[in-house]
């Protein structure tokens, strides 16, 4: 079930857990997280892929900083994507998938947190994703200048962490290719490819394809697993004639996750 939530620009969306809606809402529409520092520039009718879109905040965001963009975002949980679709039913421009992207076409069950939705995936692990956000909180707190609100921060964080990672649901998710995709959609060029998938990243990518990989113009690539997951996905880039630069946000120091930007340079 979603609920109607106005966020701080005045936007109203649905949505499913409200404490995950913030949080995006402050990464991608305050922090641009998904964004290069030095910006990106695109065409005036840019093509825009969001891969894990979640409830399609990020989709919103593009339409909105791109007007006339055409967005297609990817969700195969069918409760996240029925708020997806209608956050999504008023943008002409915003198209929307109840599909997983990866290597090969197939059906794949996905390990589904109701209560924390924007963790769940493939090879999702309950115990390290709730270490994970233990320690997104613990490094959010130290940035607090009063030693007791880091400490009063820590207990309420994890007073609403509490359950949530036991609340564990399987879904079976259809999964295609992005090149297979982009086929049946006439689409020949991508100026730029979000993908935050939880892990699945390094399949997502290797279902571009060889004929797709130069329409790729930029992309931004959450990356979990350490430096040797982050090492094959940067390799894969290069590869494929785009420059390549990595961040890790303050929040996440001391983790194994990643922001890799990609930028074709001819």
């Amino acid at each position: 079930m979603t609920h109607l939530r106005t966020l701080p620009n005045g936007m109203a969306v649905h949505t499913l857990n409200r404490n995950e809606t913030d949080y995006l809402y402050k990464e991608i529409f305050e922090d641009e997280g998904y964004l290069p520092a030095e910006g990106l520039g695109l065409p005036d009718r840019p093509v825009i892929v969001d891969v894990g879109a979640n409830i399609g905040m990020f989709s919103l965001f593009a339409a909105q900083r791109w007007p006339g963009a055409r967005v297609f975002s990817f969700e195969p949980v069918p409760r996240t994507f029925e708020a997806l679709s209608r956050n999504i039913a008023a943008l002409p421009g915003v198209t929307a998938f109840n599909l997983a992207l990866g290597s090969a076409p197939e059906i794949r069950q996905l390990t589904h947190y109701p209560q924390y939705t924007m963790m769940s995936g493939f090879d999702a692990d309950p115990a390290e994703d709730k270490a994970l956000v233990r320690s997104y909180i613990e490094n959010v707190a130290a940035g607090l200048d009063d030693p007791l609100r880091r400490e009063v921060f820590v207990e309420e964080a994890d007073e609403l962490l509490e359950g949530r990672f036991e609340d564990v649901e399987l879904v079976a998710c259809q999964v295609d290719r992005l090149d297979a995709v982009a086929a049946r959609l006439g689409i020949d060029r991508i100026d730029f490819l979000k993908v935050d998938v939880e892990g699945f990243e390094l399949a997502v990518l290797q279902g571009i394809g060889d004929r797709l990989w130069p329409g790729i113009r930029n992309a931004a690539v959450e990356v979990e697993g350490g430096p040797a997951e982050l090492a094959r996905i940067d390799e894969l880039f290069t590869r494929h004639g785009m420059r390549t630069a990595v961040d890790q946000p303050a929040e996440y120091r001391g983790t194994e996750v990643y922001t890799l930007f990609a930028t074709r340079t001819a």
